[in-house]
């Protein structure tokens, strides 16, 4: 029996390790530069400093809070949260109360129909949009991404979101941004 509970732990631990090992560790979140259109880079006037001052402007104008910039850099980082309401209707994985004893995932539960014995809607996930304008080079990438969050902070789903009307309005918004602080583009 030894010789079988070695070789089983043996077997679980060279697939583990095979799968670690088929991960693509120089790239972790898959993103190429192919994946991004080249409309997400743009290439402006002025002085580093005027430049991000442009960008951290523009993303405020389009309704975003700056979280963090560095002029060396040439980065500007940027998040706003939107409630999407309607989202939250749905009951969650956990369940709720099945009556005033049960539950519905078996066992008893004494009190739980305390906790919400209705069943009632009580919030809607948030849609955290965060987006990052950087330096590469001469030129600035923009890129954005999009988390929706429950309202217990569990992520329901995030994924990259930067498709070129993003991009264009962005990067026009800088431009007007630098033509109104006194830089031409």
């Amino acid at each position: 029996m030894s010789s079988i509970q070695s070789f089983v732990k043996l077997s679980l631990l060279s697939l583990a390790l095979a799968g670690c090992t088929s991960l693509s560790s120089t790239q972790p979140l898959n993103v190429r530069e192919q994946a991004v259109p080249e409309s997400c880079y743009a290439t402006y006037g002025g002085t580093r400093l005027t430049q991000v001052r442009a960008i951290a402007s523009a993303l405020e104008a389009q309704g975003y809070e700056v979280r963090a910039s560095d002029v060396e850099l040439g980065l500007v980082s940027a998040e706003r949260i939107r409630r999407q309401p309607g989202l939250g209707a749905t009951r969650l994985w956990r369940g709720s109360s099945f009556g005033w004893f049960g539950g519905r995932r078996g066992g008893f539960m004494l009190g739980s129909g305390f906790n919400d014995p209705y069943d009632v809607f009580r919030s809607d996930p948030s849609s955290v949009e965060r987006v990052s304008v950087s330096a590469d080079g001469q030129r600035y990438l923009a890129v954005r991404s999009v988390t929706v969050v429950s309202p217990d902070g569990f992520v329901i789903d995030a994924r990259p979101a930067s498709p070129e009307p993003f991009c264009q309005q962005t990067h026009a918004a800088i431009d007007q941004a630098l033509a109104s602080s006194g830089d031409t583009p």
